[in-house]
Parts: C-alpha cells; structure tokens; sequence
C-alpha cells in the first residue's frame, strides 16, 4: 500500500486528488493521507478549483490538511508526496520530499532551469527514490499511437509534423494563487506553462533538433510570450508548434497534423484521423496504447506502479523531462530576441 500526501490542490492538484480516489475505489493499492496547500480557501472549498479538466475534483475534506509541507512530511507516514505547486516552487519542493525519504511524483514543467532539475535528479539518485515529472502526453493515447507509428516507421519517414494548443482560461474571475501562472518569474510565461507539453512530445518523437526559432507575443503584463510560433530545424523536415493561452472566450484545444511518406495523421477536435496513401481514411483502434482515455490517471497509475515494482519510469525518465527545459530555455532565448535562430545541438 502506497501512502500518498499531495501539495497543492488547485486546478491540477484537485484533479489529481480525483484520479487517486478514483484508484482507491478500484481497490489499486493506494491510499491518500493527506493534502497540502497554502491556500486555506482550497481546503475549506471556499475557491472553485474548476478548470479546463471536465470539472473534476477530489474531496479535500476526507484527509488531514496542512498549509505547510514541511509539517506534512513531519507529522505524516507517507510514501511519496505528489507536487502539484507553482512551477517556481517545483525543485526545493521535490528535493525536500525525496531527502525525507519519499517518493516524488511533480507536475511538469520540470523547474524553471537544468539546475534546478539536476538538483532534483540528485535528490532521486542520492536516496535512491522515484522521480517522475508529469509529462501527461506520453500517456495520451493518440500521441502514444503517434509516437508507435513513427518509430516503426509505418507510413515511412516523417516529412512535416505541426503541433498546437491553446485556450482561454480567466486570470481575473479565476486567478492562480499570487498570479503564478501569468508572472514570467514564477511560472515562465506560456513556454514553459503550457507549450512545454508540444516541445517534449516533439523532443520524444524526432530527437533534438539543431535548432529552434521562436516568435512570441506577451499579452499578459507579467508574463512572457503568451502566443509563440515555435519553429524547430532538423535536417530532414519542418516542424513547428504554436500554442496560445489567451484566446479570449475560446475553449481549450490541442492537436497535431504529421505528414509521412505514406500517409498522413492529423489528431483534431478529440478525433485521430489516419489518410493512407492508399485507401481510405480511418480512425485507428488505440485500445492497446493506454488503459483509459483519462491520461492522467493512465500518468499516476504508471508512477504508482513504479513505486510498487521498485521500476525506474521509462515512459518518463526524469532526464528527459530536464531535457525539454532545457529546449524551452532556448525557445525562451529565441523569442527573448525577436526570433533568432538559436543553435540548440
């Protein structure tokens, strides 16, 4: 039995809270002990957690409740802490759960820079804990069938790839706690708050690229680069990812359109589309590529079950998750800049 603390119950952290309580109805063995978060009115169920995640929230009133981590790991018998705080808070969050002996499960981004991910890194490997980052498209079922087609090579090699997401979420009726989000030093502007999610699929598709040219608008005062165009240069194909926070009123969407030799696969309004060279077009069965169509219970049931097994996360090593912020520091430099093209390899 695995017992679990989460810190933070936000947007995020609620709906985490619903997947573990979800878990411990289907009897996996886990059991959430108790919740973390300095927001007192996230506790008492004062402020609305709701966000772009169908509405779902744990019920923060059946565990004990604390405002400090700290005092979590002090007074509790947990197993591993799950991080679901401000990016900014990622890293001395995580190496303060993994030196008290826990396991640690945080959200993605990683942290803000690679030191502090390898701090993190080093925390895991020195008390011989988990770490993982909560890179959710790799448990995506079209993005999981994209990656498997890719690497098999099924239509051939790829030609183009583009990406995107974006929606509207209300900074004013619903802000995040201290504006976190939309502040440039907490959360890192929408490169790292929310495109991070296109650039690591990328990196996990096509490797590195040599380099990444970025154009960005900043819409939000604190923040950095709200809208981005994110061009990345390898040497056999463009690919290209946009993303957009700010879309006024505009529901939350994300999607790809990748090219093969053969064939043609675009992942639109929820609907993966395959157009073969030959033939016609079709949805493909992705019964094998994920065990529910919720990717965040598929993430949460994957780490749990590395913790269980004693198993590293291969579907999301830690190192990787470095990685992609590592190439949105880059993408940051580039529309820091007006676009240039920033040698990446």
């Amino acid at each position: 039995m695995i017992k679990i603390g989460l810190s933070g119950i936000g947007r995020m952290g609620s709906y985490h809270l619903a997947v573990y309580e979800r878990l411990m109805k289907e009897g996996f063995p886990v059991k959430v002990v108790a919740v973390c978060d300095v927001d007192t009115s996230r506790l008492d169920g004062s402020k609305s957690t709701l966000s772009n995640l169908a509405g779902e929230k744990g019920n923060v009133s059946a565990y004990k409740q604390y405002t400090d981590l700290d005092e979590m790991l002090a007074n509790e018998e947990l197993d591993a802490v799950d991080i679901i705080m401000p990016t900014y808070l990622h890293s001395a969050s995580a190496v303060k759960v993994l030196n008290s002996g826990r396991h640690c499960m945080c959200e993605k981004p990683m942290a803000l820079n690679e030191e502090q991910c390898q701090a993190m890194i080093d925390a895991a490997e020195k008390n011989g804990k988990t770490l993982m980052i909560g890179h959710c498209l790799r448990f995506w079922k079209e993005y999981a069938y994209l990656k498997d087609i890719t690497e098999k090579g099924v239509y051939g090699a790829c030609l183009k790839a583009s990406f995107w997401r974006g929606g509207y979420q209300d900074h004013v009726n619903s802000p995040s706690w201290q504006d976190w989000i939309i502040t440039r030093e907490k959360g890192g502007g929408g490169l790292f708050d929310q495109h991070i999610h296109d650039a690591d699929c990328i990196r996990w598709l096509f490797g590195d690229p040599e380099s990444v040219s970025v154009f960005g608008k900043t819409v939000h005062p604190k923040s950095a680069h709200d809208i981005v165009n994110a061009n990345y240069v390898y040497d056999d194909k463009p690919v290209f990812a946009h993303d957009d926070i700010t879309y006024m009123g505009y529901p939350f969407g994300y999607g790809f359109n990748v090219s093969f030799e053969h064939g043609t696969v675009e992942y639109k309004d929820n609907v993966l589309t395959v157009y073969p060279e030959a033939g016609e077009k079709f949805t493909p069965d992705l019964s094998s590529y994920g065990e529910t169509t919720d990717a965040y219970y598929n993430e949460l049931k994957y780490f749990l079950t590395c913790v269980l097994e004693g198993k590293t996360p291969e579907k999301c090593m830690p190192y990787e998750s470095m990685q992609a912020v590592k190439l949105v520091t880059a993408e940051t430099v580039s529309a820091d800049n007006g676009g240039k093209m920033i040698q990446y390899k």
